[in-house]
């Protein structure tokens, strides 16, 4: 059986003003969910998390209602060591859940840096882990193409 990849996408501050409540995957839509979204159409076999503002992460069909991105600007948001803790631990039992399963053979991880402390180690999952490290338009998110 082919194991399946899965794919963790940060917070994105661009998000759609629809008033009514949408799925995480849809909410969001700053350039990597644009990107997925286009690619990911036709893909059976990707499993999708999604970081929300507050760290944690939820599945891409969790129902969010709109709530504007905190600050003028993503790149001078804070985050307090305290919250990045929170989430990292929040995030190590979702996580455990889902990757432990062996149902994944590849984690791809497109969000900053910043954001990314807090999620839990992967090392011990025993599983690929693809996190880019440089910036620029999101090539890598082909992969699951």
């Amino acid at each position: 059986m082919t194991k399946r990849r899965l794919l963790i996408l940060g917070p994105s501050f661009r998000r759609k003003k629809d008033e009514g409540p949408l799925p995480a995957f849809e909410r969001f839509d700053g350039l990597f969910f644009r990107v997925a979204r286009k690619y990911l159409k036709s893909v059976r076999d990707v499993d999708i998390l999604i970081m929300k503002d507050d760290l944690t992460l939820v599945g891409d069909k969790t129902i969010l209602a709109y709530d504007p991105p905190k600050g003028n600007k993503w790149s001078t948001q804070s985050l307090p060591k305290t919250v990045l803790d929170e989430g990292r631990k929040q995030n190590q039992g979702i996580l455990d859940q889902k990757v432990r399963s062996g149902r994944y053979g590849e984690v791809f991880i497109a969000m900053g840096k910043k954001y990314a402390e807090a999620l839990p180690d992967f090392s011990k999952y025993n599983i690929k882990v693809v996190f880019p490290t440089s910036g620029g338009f999101p090539r890598p998110l082909l992969l699951f193409y």
